[in-house]
């Protein structure tokens, strides 16, 4: 079935291509055109099903209405969530987003982001891979507009919306040490990205501000790809070791069910055996038996931000770079109290 054209809907109404174009972008009344051509024209392109060529359009005016968005892990439920909450704040400004994810692959985002600079998008939110630094100062030396989330690169002056790491890692192992345990490990991952050591950091602060030892066997650092393996044998070390732990961290929800998968596999339960808190706060968290603690990140406000930043380097190049950190919610739970 041919699509609809511009032409089409002008020859039918007996008038130019040009006034179509106008009535349709929103210009009729600017150029005078009278409110009964404007009605004719909008209810026949609607007859007609017209839908405008968005590629054309946007060589015409330079501007596509679309940012492309680069999450780091479709699998994490973290990056779901926040994906979600950066499309409908996009969609509240007229914007569509291109989603893809890099699979915290540095080779996987470089792919992405000529893709998405080739499809005219008009700016992009990343959630950078390890090792993505040449990718993030190409596209300041493009001056392609963009927003790093969820991480940054400390030596490279860039637009960021991200959390308090340390901060809530300190809070969440706190928690614990203020019910009365001493014995907390924290399974984490790719120790070279700044989110992860600020997390890192802030557990091994709580410890050392309480006089508890930090002890290096018990910090699992989970390979960069990690599958339900990887956690399932550093759960089983840390809690069949002779002087086991009472308590873990996760630093990532990800990690966090397969480890809970894992405890339950080795058949010792939450609260009474082991107590867990967890970075983020998935929907699986809440209805789990027993619920469990969480360091809950403000999607919602992540989203805001990140689109509003986004839009206004996309509107002025120049714009002053913007670093934004928020912060967390500790939730407690059952899972770390008996």
């Amino acid at each position: 079935m041919k699509k609809t054209s511009l032409n089409d809907i002008a020859q039918q109404l007996g008038v130019s291509k040009t006034l179509v174009s106008l009535v349709l972008n929103g210009k009729g009344k600017e150029h005078r055109i009278s409110e009964d051509i404007q009605k004719k024209v909008k209810k026949l392109a609607k007859e007609l099903n017209y839908r405008p060529n968005q590629i054309a359009k946007g060589l015409r005016t330079g501007k596509t209405n679309t940012i492309g968005l680069i999450i780091a892990d479709m699998a994490n439920p973290f990056f779901g969530k926040l994906g979600r909450e950066i499309e409908k704040e996009a969609s509240l400004h007229g914007y569509r987003v291109m989603f893809c994810s890099s699979d915290e692959k540095a080779e996987n985002s470089q792919k992405q982001i000529e893709m998405l600079q080739q499809g005219q998008v008009d700016g992009i939110i990343i959630s950078p891979p390890e090792g993505s630094e040449e990718q993030i100062l190409s596209l300041e030396a493009s001056k392609t507009p963009y927003v790093l989330v969820d991480r940054y690169f400390a030596d490279i002056d860039s637009n960021y919306v991200v959390v308090d790491n340390f901060q809530a890692a300190y809070e969440g192992t706190m928690h614990l040490i203020n019910n009365e345990i001493r014995k907390i490990a924290c399974v984490t991952t790719s120790a070279r990205l700044v989110n992860m050591i600020q997390r890192l950091e802030g557990y091994k602060k709580a410890l050392t501000d309480s006089n508890i030892p930090v002890l290096e066997e018990r910090i699992k650092v989970m390979p960069f790809s990690h599958e339900k393996n990887d956690v399932f044998y550093a759960i089983k070390e840390l809690l069949s070791a002779k002087d086991r732990v009472e308590a873990i961290l996760f630093t990532t929800s990800k990690i966090g069910v397969m480890g809970l998968e894992s405890i339950h596999s080795l058949g010792m339960q939450v609260p009474s055996d082991v107590r867990v808190v967890s970075f983020d706060d998935p929907d699986a968290y809440k209805i789990s038996f027993p619920p469990i603690s969480a360091i809950a990140q403000p999607l919602k406000e992540i989203g805001r931000e990140s689109v509003k930043i986004l839009l206004e380097n996309i509107k002025n190049k120049e714009h002053k770079k913007q670093k934004v950190m928020l912060n967390t919610r500790f939730i407690a739970r059952k899972s770390s109290s008996k």
